[in-house]
């Protein structure tokens, strides 16, 4: 209490001094003390943008002090002073600076002194921007969670969207039905071999057989291949059928359309040749494109180099004197004839047309000499007799001019494999006869 009294006093005391100094100019008082009072606030200005993050409590302080030194001070050591307070630490009892501070207020208005006044105002203004920071600081945690909000906003809606974008699922579209398969069938006396092309697209293939005219189509089997043989000798009276198919999302077959080789010799073409149950035939009547040919083939010429080591073996001796022949050479030849003879009808009976010669295929030969003379000798009787062994026939054998459509020629061999020749010799039947064809030119 001693300390507040004596306090007092001195306050009192400084103030009455003051205005003892200041009674002859007291306009002159007053604009000094507005100066100063502005000098103060701008050093509490700057001191304020320091110390935005201060609390209230801490600025009332600062305010209470520079109160209390601003009657005897100059501008610069009121600025020291509250420096010095600013890095004090707040205290405790904000009740007790409050109460000191309206006290000096009071004195200030009794003694017209107006420095206390601006004070408190600029720690008001302190004050006020502490709380306009942290106004912004509110305001700007109130941009965020918009901000997060609409963050969220989006994640929820994106599901719904991409929902609405989907589109739904495209039909799947209708099986149609594969291509007709193009097969060829050879028989033998044990079995039959069926061969067909790969049709595009095709899941499988189903094999069928008809026994009989009258019969019904029997399914065989079902395969993935491009083939199959079946132990089903020959007979004149079956027919086969095999189809294509496809399958639909369901599993269900979708077949091609129905086609079929029915009835003995079974014939077809393929690339402009002539097959028929699987024997490539060329003759008067059935031809070779003019591109076809290129040389004997690998098993014509392997069938016939076992047949000469045979042949050798029984003291015979055999060579190819003429073999594969050309389209063009073909047509020279036959036309030398037909100048030589002076018509065609007489070269056409032993000499073929362009594209209607067998050596063309490339599967036939004439053996050491090409003319009647080697007819009857022991070489053409081993050939004869032996050359089936080796899958070959004499192709135009004696007294079948009229169903070969050429005369009889005991050097010409034609390879159609050891089944099928040891059928024919066996038999005396040419091939015109065994599958019932003719050779003829149109």
């Amino acid at each position: 209490m001693k300390n507040k009294r004596l306090l007092w006093l001195i306050c009192i005391l400084a103030l009455a001094l003051a205005g003892c100094g200041e009674s002859e100019d007291s306009s002159a008082a007053v604009t000094k003390a507005q100066s100063v009072t502005a000098a103060e606030s701008r050093v509490s200005k700057e001191q304020s943008d320091q110390t935005q993050t201060q609390t209230a409590e801490s600025t009332t302080t600062s305010a209470t002090t520079t109160a209390k030194t601003t009657t005897t001070t100059t501008t610069s050591k009121t600025a020291a002073a509250t420096k010095k307070q600013t890095s004090k630490k707040p205290q405790k009892t904000t009740t007790t600076t409050t109460t000191t501070a309206k006290a000096i207020t009071t004195t200030a208005l009794q003694t017209t002194t107006a420095a206390p006044a601006p004070t408190t105002t600029t720690s008001a203004a302190t004050t006020t921007t502490a709380a306009a920071t942290t106004t912004t600081a509110a305001s700007t945690t109130t941009t965020a969670a918009p901000t997060t909000t609409t963050a969220k906003t989006m994640a929820s809606t994106k599901p719904a969207a991409t929902s609405a974008e989907k589109k739904p699922a495209a039909e799947k579209a209708e099986v149609t039905a594969p291509a007709a398969v193009r097969f060829q069938v050879s028989t033998t006396n044990k079995k039959t071999k069926i061969k067909w092309e790969s049709v595009e697209g095709a899941d499988g293939y189903v094999v069928w057989i008809k026994r009989s005219k009258d019969g019904k189509w029997e399914r065989q089997l079902e395969t993935d291949k491009l083939s199959c043989t079946l132990k089903e000798p020959r007979n004149k009276n079956n027919s086969f059928c095999v189809k294509a198919y496809r399958n639909d999302e369901n599993g269900k077959k979708i077949y091609s359309e129905k086609a079929h080789v029915s009835a003995f010799p079974y014939l077809y073409k393929k690339d402009g040749v002539t097959y028929v149950d699987g024997i490539l035939i060329v003759n008067k009547t059935y031809s070779l494109p003019a591109s076809y040919g290129s040389g004997l083939t690998e098993k014509t010429l392997s069938a016939f180099y076992e047949m000469q080591q045979g042949a050798a073996n029984d003291g015979v001796s055999l060579w190819i004197t003429s073999g594969f022949r050309s389209y063009d050479t073909q047509s020279w030849l036959y036309w030398s004839y037909v100048n030589r003879d002076g018509s065609q009808w007489s070269a056409d009976r032993y000499s073929a047309r362009a594209g209607h010669s067998e050596h063309q295929s490339g599967l036939a030969f004439d053996l050491n000499f090409a003319g009647m003379a080697f007819n009857g000798t022991p070489e053409a009787r081993w050939i004869e007799k032996n050359c089936y062994k080796y899958g070959f026939i004499v192709r135009y054998p004696e007294g079948k001019e009229d169903k070969t459509g050429f005369s009889y020629e005991s050097w010409h061999c034609r390879y159609v494999g050891k089944e099928l020749a040891k059928t024919l010799t066996e038999s005396g039947l040419t091939i015109e006869e065994y599958y019932g064809l003719t050779s003829v030119y149109n």
